[in-house]
């Protein structure tokens, strides 16, 4: 595993339990907005790789008190040893939840299978007609649809994430997403009526694109306006950062 970084104790990255989180580096997509920049592309910014004994080591030190591992990154997924790291933080007999883009779902799929999840957030980066846009890279739709049925499905805890960032989303392209979202839901596939999706608020801080950096977020009366807009359409949508 290519870990980058280590957060002994987090309350926010799984609300309601003590989680220590794990930053895993390396990622497909380009996203400019990113405030991971240092874990999305190789080693050029002088990172510094992180030992597995260590961190085993410390989370044993501190079991029964620290519930949940976080991994994220990065991309989790992409990383060729996280079937078996998974395994090892189980035999911990801590809860593990995974943060993932969703352009993976074979991988999500055998985690899923071998009941090494406990929680699964997956980023929705925007309206998945212009998903380019959002990514800077091309993605295949196709993986990303298979992943939101497999999450929806899969009887594990889940959120659905958006980070809402002036100049690239607005109110029509996420009612667009809204709408992608209540479609895929509701089709055959499914058998459930509703998700939980978050409207994250942009920060600029450490954007890949440093542009980014001199963007002013969304008000919080903006919003809200945005999501009475969506919540109309996915009910169980709500604002997160404001």
């Amino acid at each position: 595993m290519r870990i980058a970084g280590y957060i002994k104790t987090s309350l926010i990255e799984w609300p309601g339990k003590i989680s220590s989180v794990i930053f895993v580096q390396g990622c497909n997509f380009r996203c400019p907005f990113c405030h991971n920049a240092d874990l999305v592309a190789d080693l050029k910014r002088g990172l510094t790789l992180k030992p597995e004994k260590e961190i085993f080591a410390d989370l044993a030190s501190r079991k029964g008190w620290v519930e949940t591992v976080v991994v994220t990154g990065g991309e989790p997924t992409l990383q060729k040893d996280l079937v078996k790291f998974l395994k090892a933080l189980k035999e911990l007999k801590l809860l593990i939840a995974i943060h993932t883009n969703g352009t993976n779902p074979k991988v999500i799929k055998r985690l899923l299978k071998e009941k090494l999840l406990d929680f699964i957030a997956m980023d929705l980066k925007g309206d998945l007609e212009n998903y380019e846009k959002y990514t800077k890279v091309q993605c295949k739709m196709y993986n990303l649809q298979k992943s939101i049925e497999l999450i929806i499905k899969s009887g594990v805890e889940y959120e659905f994430r958006t980070t809402v960032v002036p100049g690239l989303h607005d109110i029509k392209n996420l009612i667009c997403l809204a709408e992608q979202i209540k479609f895929l839901v509701q089709s055959s596939k499914f058998k459930v009526q509703s998700c939980r999706w978050f409207l994250q608020q942009f920060r600029p801080m450490n954007c890949f694109d440093k542009k980014y950096l001199q963007i002013k977020p969304y008000s919080k009366e903006e919003m809200e306006t945005i999501l009475r807009s969506v919540k109309e359409i996915v009910p169980e949508t709500y604002l997160r950062g404001v």
